[in-house]
């Protein structure tokens, strides 16, 4: 299982956890950190704002949009880009 950090703003939110790094819409699971960044993603999504976050992996740059979060630990993620 590879554990990947993510970045909301350039604060660190947390780490998504599964077999592969996410590149397509769905459901995936996270471990949150306590922190600034965390905490900001939660409320610009409890507001109901565009919530982007980034991670960097094997020289690419991607960035998703997060649209829910229907759990503790759990984030439903889509409209993924990625860039060198």
């Amino acid at each position: 299982m590879k554990e990947l950090t993510f970045y909301f703003a350039g604060m660190p939110v947390g780490c998504l956890v599964q077999s592969d790094y996410p590149m397509t819409d769905g459901q995936y699971r996270y471990m949150p950190y306590r922190g600034l960044g965390h905490y900001q993603m939660q409320t610009s999504l409890q507001r109901g704002d565009e919530v982007r976050c980034s991670y960097d992996a094997g020289g690419r740059h991607v960035t998703f949009a997060v649209r829910e979060c229907p759990e503790y630990g759990a984030l439903v993620l889509a409209d993924f880009t990625n860039s060198p």
